[in-house]
């Protein structure tokens, strides 16, 4: 095999990669246009501090609750879809308010690419 050859592969395999990349990141940005959201206020809060972000953080998982309610909780599909729901949403809210105090509070955030 010739260096030209090498290179061709090398910049195919490299094209592929990134085209995957950007595909996963569209389906990641179109299951995040779906979500059910809520306006949470945080004026009276300071962010910064652990205590204002904790307080948001609350207000932020009982939104989720409320948004995301499927009602039928004996089926467990809908329980599924509920709980994978408030996760996203959260995940969600706590990225758009990039308060590094508040992301500290949910360090086991899942990035969800896309939605079944």
């Amino acid at each position: 095999m010739n260096l030209t050859q090498t290179t061709i592969r090398a910049a195919t395999f490299f094209l592929a990669g990134a085209i995957t990349l950007c595909a996963l990141e569209a389906a990641a940005r179109a299951s995040d246009a779906g979500l059910p959201t809520r306006t949470v206020s945080y004026a009276d809060l300071d962010i910064s501090s652990p205590a204002g972000a904790k307080i948001l953080y609350r207000r932020i998982e009982s939104a989720a609750n409320q948004v995301c309610e499927y009602g039928a909780y004996w089926e467990m599909s809908l329980r599924q879809k509920q709980h994978e729901c408030i996760d996203r949403v959260i995940d969600k809210a706590v990225k758009d308010v990039d308060s590094p105090a508040l992301s500290a509070l949910r360090p086991t955030s899942v990035t969800h690419l896309a939605s079944n």
